[in-house]
């Protein structure tokens, strides 16, 4: 599920300096999870290499960073173990707080970020009109995000 829709950031297509990871670790990690369960989040080392953009080259990859919360790379995104293999298992809808958020939807799917940079100002992202695109520019508001962890059970 879409559970909000933000920016990527102001003007830069690196994840790891991205405004979006600092809400997902900060801000939305403070506010969505009480203390026990923040117990059970695993640090991830999330994978920010060539390899992880599905691409022969990428000159915008950046450093793999330690995150509580993070968002799915290009590779993670067509994962059929993820079971997001389909482009069907793609269309998330979004959370009612997504939409008073304004996220964009077609058929109450919604656009979502993806971490894996472009070859331009831009990320990655899935859209429920094509499929992966590029997104003209990562301060739009209106892209959801989809935040991914692991947890100890």
């Amino acid at each position: 599920i879409v559970i909000d829709s933000q920016h990527f950031h102001t003007s830069s297509n690196n994840y790891e300096n991205s405004y979006i990871r600092s809400w997902l670790n900060n801000d939305f990690y403070d506010s969505a999870f009480n203390i026990e369960e923040k117990l059970n989040i695993e640090m991830t080392t999330v994978d920010n290499s060539l390899a992880s953009t599905g691409r022969e080259t990428n000159p915008y990859i950046c450093n793999d960073t330690e995150d509580n919360v993070f968002l799915l790379s290009y590779v993670e995104a067509n994962d059929e173990s993820y079971g997001l293999n389909t482009t069907a298992s793609r269309l998330l809808g979004p959370s009612d707080y997504a939409k008073s958020q304004g996220v964009i939807m077609n058929e109450n799917k919604s656009n979502w970020w993806l971490r894996t940079p472009h070859f331009s100002l831009a990320y990655s992202g899935f859209n429920v009109y094509e499929g992966m695109f590029n997104a003209d520019f990562v301060d739009y508001t209106s892209i959801g995000v989809v935040p991914a962890l692991w947890i100890s059970l």
